[in-house]
């Protein structure tokens, strides 16, 4: 039979070997089981932390909150449309900016405190870090506000910047 002799007392803030071993081994085990983060980082997004929904041309749904954007002057849909081709040119931006406001993670919505007709604010978005309204104009979708401006029911000037894209949409179908 094996006889276990009594550990003698030890004085406080002395560390005793004897004691050291046994309590760094189960610091050890603890700290194995804790959670820990990943060496490497996750590249896949983690899903959108934004509800976006594209209302119209240049309307959008944040969170909720209705904002229409300030830097694109965009085609307007029926009943405002003042053609057939303004109607379709609109339905075509809209669906360019469903793209780009697909999957989107982060928001920045910065408010101009003007309003339009319907009471909707007029804000400076950016999508993921990329501004839609710029996109749009540089697509040939929209035009900058007090640039030059477009009719989008007159026949295209061959002279005006991204004639082409815009006479284009009415073929694309997307």
């Amino acid at each position: 039979m094996m006889a276990f002799r009594p550990l003698a007392p030890v004085p406080l803030g002395v560390p005793s070997p004897a004691l050291a071993a046994p309590l760094l081994m189960g610091l050890v085990l603890v700290s194995a089981c804790a959670q820990r983060a990943s060496l490497f980082t996750d590249t896949t997004p983690a899903g959108p932390s934004v509800a976006v929904a594209v209302l119209q041309s240049d309307l959008l749904s944040i969170d909720g909150r209705i904002v229409r954007l300030a830097d694109a002057l965009t085609p307007q849909p029926s009943p405002w449309a003042r053609c057939a081709a303004e109607a379709l040119a609109a339905r075509q931006t809209a669906a360019r900016l469903k793209v780009l406001a697909s999957d989107v993670s982060a928001v920045s919505v910065r408010l101009t405190g003007a309003l339009d007709r319907e009471k909707h604010p007029y804000a400076h978005v950016l999508l993921d870090g990329h501004d839609p309204a710029q996109v749009l104009i540089t697509d040939g979708m929209a035009v900058a506000p007090g640039g030059q401006p477009f009719d989008w029911c007159g026949p295209i000037a061959a002279g005006y910047p991204r004639a082409a894209s815009v006479a284009y949409l009415s073929y694309t179908g997307g």
